[in-house]
């Protein structure tokens, strides 16, 4: 088979703006874990267990891909292991394993993703220190990993789990997040829930009793959002406004104050939150005019706001106004602007900013590029075709034999995101882009294929 490679230097001269193909992104304590916009897979950071996934035991200081699959749909990294789900519903793990975090029914490490099971029925999954939590599509709630403290899996024991373990009966769950000690949970109903630890307040219903499996906090039904640090939660309504409880001796609270709680309690007077974020000291907002807030403990700059000074209410982040999405692992944070530009910030200790071995912590966000060279491939036989080319509205895509297409994306010359369409179709309407040449980027189940066209 003849090929032809052509390869565009985007980042060169007059296209350094190409960043924008990130689709999610997570991070842990040691390492940094991101999904492109075309289904692969990249890590950075320490891998003394394996939790980049490479193969290896080495850190890695820039990003870099995990295997060539080009169906992953979510990451989620613990503390040194990960946990992945691809587009057809099939869970993977890999990194450390001493408490069956992994979920493959050992206690063995896996330096590279290996499939949980064969169900192909997952839908979330969190990670956290040493446990995880999941729900099926069906609505079931599953945990595994370490619960032998609090109960932080909800299953009514203290008795670890090497593999997933059905969370009652109920199929009424939405929404799942782990936390290193405490566990908070959505149902369908807008009701939030919280089981494990509860020393500091952080389920807050306005006691400090543990609980070893799911209870109602209150009785409101209009959350959307619930998110887990160590020892404090955060959440937030329909309406708009954010609320905090638990720990609080870095003001990560964000009410103004060191002093801890263990009642939720609505954070400030805004109504125009539209999503949060948290990690391990700190809670993260995002509102609905794209503006970014961080509050709580700035140790090298996880905050993001160019100092080390601890923020005990939420605090802006630059100027920008179109960030769609933000968390922490333990001392730095990643997020996603709405054009799928990634940033990220804080500690470097072990290369998770993937800044191409600079030691050094960030207190202000720095971009994380796409790859360098994109490269263009042109085969001159029958195995795939792209045409008219040029065109003036409609691409299609024609293989020789029965291929699956999961995600067609369009960038411009600058690698700008312009169009995506996902779902297995053969065909493009780019009538609306304007006059030029463009890059279509066309994810099957076995590859990537970039080919540069024409818009008439």
């Amino acid at each position: 088979m003849k090929k032809t490679i052509l390869f565009l230097f985007l980042l060169s001269m007059n296209f350094q703006g190409y960043t924008q193909c990130w689709k999610s992104v997570s991070a842990s304590i040691y390492t940094t874990m991101a999904i492109k916009n075309d289904g692969t897979l990249w890590a950075w950071g320490g891998n003394f267990h394996g939790m980049v996934g490479d193969g290896t035991l080495i850190d890695k200081n820039t990003p870099t891909q995990i295997g060539t699959a080009t169906d992953w749909k979510i990451v989620s990294a613990g503390e040194s292991h990960s946990m992945a789900i691809k587009n057809d519903g099939s869970l993977w793990s890999w990194g450390y394993n001493g408490y069956g975090e992994l979920g493959d029914g050992t206690n063995v490490d896996k330096i590279v993703p290996t499939q949980i099971g064969t169900g192909t029925d997952w839908e979330i999954v969190s990670a956290t220190y040493w446990s995880n939590m999941a729900i099926k599509k069906d609505g079931t709630l599953w945990g595994w990993g370490f619960n032998f403290d609090y109960g932080q899996l909800g299953d009514g024991t203290k008795i670890n789990r090497n593999t997933p373990v059905q969370i009652g009966n109920e199929t009424d769950w939405l929404k799942v997040s782990a936390g290193p000690a405490h566990t908070v949970a959505l149902k369908t109903n807008g009701t939030l829930w919280a089981w494990g630890n509860n020393v500091y307040g952080q389920f807050g219903n306005g006691n400090n009793i543990n609980s070893l499996v799911p209870i109602q906090i209150g009785t409101d039904s209009d959350w959307v959002e619930a998110l887990a640090g160590e020892y404090h939660t955060l959440a937030l309504k329909t309406n708009g406004t954010i609320w905090s409880t638990g720990l609080n001796s870095d003001g990560r609270l964000g009410d103004g104050t060191i002093s801890a709680r263990n009642l939720l309690l609505q954070v400030g007077t805004a109504d125009d939150w539209q999503s949060i974020g948290i990690g391990k000291y700190n809670s993260i907002g995002i509102k609905n005019n794209g503006t970014l807030w961080t509050c709580g403990m700035n140790y090298h700059g996880l905050l993001g706001d160019g100092t080390s000074t601890e923020r005990h209410v939420l605090t802006q982040i630059g100027t920008a106004t179109n960030w769609k999405t933000a968390q922490t692992g333990e001392y730095h944070t990643v997020a996603l602007k709405k054009d799928d530009t990634f940033l990220i910030w804080g500690d470097n200790m072990y290369g998770q900013l993937g800044n191409d071995g600079m030691s050094t912590f960030s207190l202000s966000p720095s971009t994380i590029t796409c790859s360098a060279i994109l490269a263009l491939e042109e085969q001159n036989n029958l195995s795939y075709s792209i045409y008219p080319n040029p065109t003036k509205s409609i691409l299609n895509i024609q293989f020789s034999t029965v291929t699956d297409i999961y995600r067609i994306l369009i960038v411009d010359m600058t690698g700008k995101k312009v169009l995506e369409q996902n779902g297995n179709a053969n065909r493009i309407n780019v009538q609306n882009l304007a006059q030029g040449s463009y890059i279509i980027s066309v994810v099957t189940n076995e590859k990537v294929i970039n080919q540069k066209f024409i818009k008439n």
